[in-house]
């Protein structure tokens, strides 16, 4: 995991470690411009370090640089593809010492934060932010007041979606839209390609050879004949059973799907009785086909909101048809009566053809489909909060040998919990796509689907309304928030004793929410504004939990995708994430330094944010019945990247249960790291001391004995200290950083490409303890 933490500090400049070797020159600290720095320029005072890094943001630029004895430059024009609009850091690490500076390319206008509203008096609180200044806003056209830090409060029109419309000091305009809560969206395209399709077949095969057809049987109509005057027989099937059809299933262009059915020596049971010139006859016979050809046509539609498959149109023949009578009269005309039942026959088998094709074969399909349309309820284990989910299709289209399904959705918190009021989610204009046949990169899959940004920003909003978002930390929910955890971080003259308890609020203002961008391993970025961390302490001579301080942040955190088992999507933050500090409150009890706020939300927000993303499995991906998707590759696409698509294999459950487990191997090494902790003195000075962490960080490496190695890699997940789960991945190691002191218990699991699961997961147990 190749990832670094961008963390604002109240200070301008955040110096990580004495940097003597490489000084950054150029740019200047928080560089403010709508240009990019003309220069970056490092100073070297001892030579060339024997280690050296130049990153800018996440990315290793070295190569770009012009590296002499006395230091290293480069111009904006030549690192400006690793230049990001907004806020960027230019990092330096020179031999173990490291320093940074943070700048902004100021070239995308304000950003809208909303605090509150109060729909009972239409009113809207928030504020607009930009480095470069805040210029004007408008809401839904008409002019806001915006005071001197940006901040403002104005009436609003209750209405689908309300928009934002802010204008930097440069002339940059953003504008953010908020759709209301009860919006539908046209946001899941879903697409069964006929590679789906195909695992039909096995189910058609096998219901239709398991299936009594006795029931359809006693339905059918008894078939006159009469062959010769005199002679009036009647004839009804008796016994029918289709054993190892073949069959086929093609996608065609006008929403249908063909469905053919083609059996060898085949035989069936009928009963013949009536009379032959007065003399009675009843006799059972056995009728037998050299081969048998079903054809029929199904046609999709929606109707009621659903799925439906009906009965279009049917065909069949018949090759080398032969009765056998089992009671053979000696009549002369004996031949003529056989010859009249044989052609007659097509009258008795073809009700029962179309009895097969809409009692049998029509509810198989309709089954295999009828979990596209999703209507639950997901409720989060122990805390209860409950989020509704419906997507109902809207659009039904095939072509190019697939059936595309436009799913219309919604997803809503119908128990609100106490948080604050807010516009709604986050809404970006622009149609879902559909899926072609295959993926971007030319990869044939059997399902996928498209999932607008809307979509998720709406869970995302339904998760934070209802509650999920609301969390509380102690030792009971992450066992190393106490004092000697922190203790990596906190100097021993804090005046916080082991003999205390400590407690995180973590209470947001406003819903996490997601931004999609191409990029290598992520799918985009998110957001969180007006999050607010508040710092509890008891002390026994309290008798209760009192808050020391509360600090206010923005985060940012690149975030990547999976698929569950049971149809959701997964967000997987394993990364550390930016944070921008907006405000702090000290409440005085105990005089702690900037620097404990600061690694408070450093140490604390990597064991929230993976509790957080196992939580919001509220995100849903169309289904397919008794099928898992395993996926296979996901992208970003739509009109300004406005949805994340996906695509894989179809897995059916029982495949799944009776494939070989996969084991995990593991193998660990811990780092010791030297860390600065500061106190406040008590004639008012901050005082530093920097200690030795062991095992401050580890590195878990992994791999496993995969039983289907053949048909693909295995994927692990893993959570720490009995924390959040991670998304499942294909990966060989495990970085772990920000560790409070204490035990530590990492559990690694495995699955194979059919989606099978290690039985008994393996763990890795260490130490963190400052020296």
């Amino acid at each position: 995991m190749k990832a670094f933490k961008q963390l604002v500090l109240l200070l301008s400049l955040f110096v990580i470690a004495a940097c003597e070797q490489a000084n950054i020159e150029a740019p200047a600290s928080n560089y403010v411009d709508d240009a990019l720095p003309p220069l970056f320029k490092v100073a070297f005072t001892g030579g060339i370090p024997a280690s050296l890094k130049l990153q800018l943001n996440t990315a290793t630029v070295n190569d770009a640089f012009l590296i002499s004895e006395t230091g290293a430059e480069a111009t904006g024009d030549q690192l400006a593809e690793f230049i990001s609009p907004g806020r960027n850091v230019f990092r330096v690490e020179a031999n173990g010492a490291v320093q940074q500076v943070y700048f902004y390319y100021d070239i995308l206008g304000p950003s809208v934060h909303i605090l509150d509203v109060d729909r009972s008096t239409n009113t809207v609180t928030g504020y607009a932010e930009d480095v470069g200044g805040v210029a004007s806003l408008q809401l839904d056209g008409q002019p806001v007041t915006v005071a001197g830090d940006g901040s403002f409060s104005t009436a609003f029109v209750d209405q689908a979606v309300n928009q934002f419309v802010a204008t930097d000091n440069f002339g940059y305009s953003s504008t953010t839209e908020f759709a209301r809560k009860d919006q539908n969206f046209t946001g899941i395209s879903a697409r069964l390609n006929q590679g789906g399709l195909d695992f039909l077949l096995g189910v058609l095969e096998q219901e239709l050879g398991q299936t009594d057809f006795g029931p359809i049987i006693e339905t059918l109509p008894v078939t006159r004949v009469s062959p010769l005057p005199g002679i009036n027989l009647n004839i009804r099937i008796t016994q029918f059973d289709l054993d190892q059809p073949d069959i086929d299933l093609v996608v065609q262009d006008d929403e249908t799907v063909d469905a053919r059915i083609d059996l060898y020596d085949f035989d069936m049971g009928i009963q013949v009785w009536g009379n032959i010139f007065l003399i009675p006859l009843n006799s059972g016979a056995i009728v037998h086909f050299d081969r048998l050809l079903i054809e029929t046509n199904y046609l999709m539609d929606i109707v009621d909101s659903d799925l439906s498959v009906a009965l279009d149109d049917t065909s069949y023949s018949l090759q080398g048809l032969m009765v056998n009578l089992l009671i053979i009269p000696s009549y002369t005309y004996i031949d003529a009566i056989i010859s009249g039942i044989t052609n007659n026959l097509i009258n008795a088998f073809e009700p029962m053809i179309v009895s097969i094709s809409e009692k049998v074969i029509a509810p198989i399909v309709s089954d295999f489909i009828k979990d596209i349309p999703i209507e639950l309820q997901v409720t989060v284990p122990g805390d209860g909060e409950k989020v509704n989910i419906r997507a109902v299709p809207e659009f039904l289209d095939s072509k190019d040998l697939g059936i595309t399904v436009d799913l219309n959705t919604r997803i809503w918190a119908p128990e609100p919990a106490d948080v604050p009021g807010q516009l709604g989610s986050l809404y970006v204009a622009g149609e879902t796509p559909s899926l072609e046949a295959t993926t971007p990169s030319g990869i044939p899959f059997d399902f996928g689907a498209a999932i607008n940004s809307n979509v998720i920003n709406q869970a995302l909003y339904a998760a934070h309304e209802s509650g999920i978002t609301t969390m509380t930390i102690r030792p009971d929910v992450y066992s190393n928030a106490t004092p000697e955890g922190i203790a990596v971080y906190s100097a021993d003259s804090n005046n916080i004793a082991q003999v205390d308890a400590i407690g995180i609020r973590i209470e947001p203002a406003s819903a996490p929410f997601v931004k999609f961008m191409p990029a290598d391993q992520a799918a985009g970025t998110l957001g969180w504004y007006d999050l607010k961390l508040s710092f509890d302490l008891y002390k026994p001579e309290w008798g209760e939990f009192r808050t020391l301080f509360g600090v206010t942040f923005n985060l940012e955190v690149p975030f990547e995708v999976g698929a569950t088992e049971d149809g959701f999507l997964s967000l997987g933050i394993e990364q550390l994430p930016t944070i921008h500090v907006s405000a702090t409150d000290n409440k005085g009890l105990i005089l702690l330094p900037p620097s404990f706020i600061n690694q408070t939300i450093d140490y604390f927000m990597p064991a929230v944010l993976p509790r957080l993303a196992e939580e919001l499995k509220v995100i849903p991906l169309p289904r397919i019945y008794n099928h898992s998707l395993y996926m296979r590759e996901f992208w970003i696409a739509g009109p300004g990247n406005n949805s994340l698509a996906l695509a894989g294999d179809l897995v059916p459950y029982s495949v799944t249960a009776a494939a070989t487990a996969p084991s995990t191997l593991l193998d660990y090494q811990t780092q010791n790291i030297s860390v600065k902790r500061d106190a406040i003195s008590s004639g008012g000075n901050i005082e530093s001391q920097t200690v030795m962490v062991s095992g401050g960080e580890a590195v878990i490496n992994v791999e496993g004995i995969n039983p289907e190695a053949v048909r693909g890699d295995l994927e692990y997940r893993y959570r720490v200290d009995g924390g959040g789960w991670s998304i499942w991945k294909r990966r060989d190691e495990i970085h772990l950083r920000r560790l409070l002191a204490g035990e530590h218990n990492v559990e690694v699991c495995s699955r194979t490409v059919l989606l099978k699961r290690e039985v008994s997961c393996p763990t890795v147990n260490f130490s963190t303890t400052v020296q």
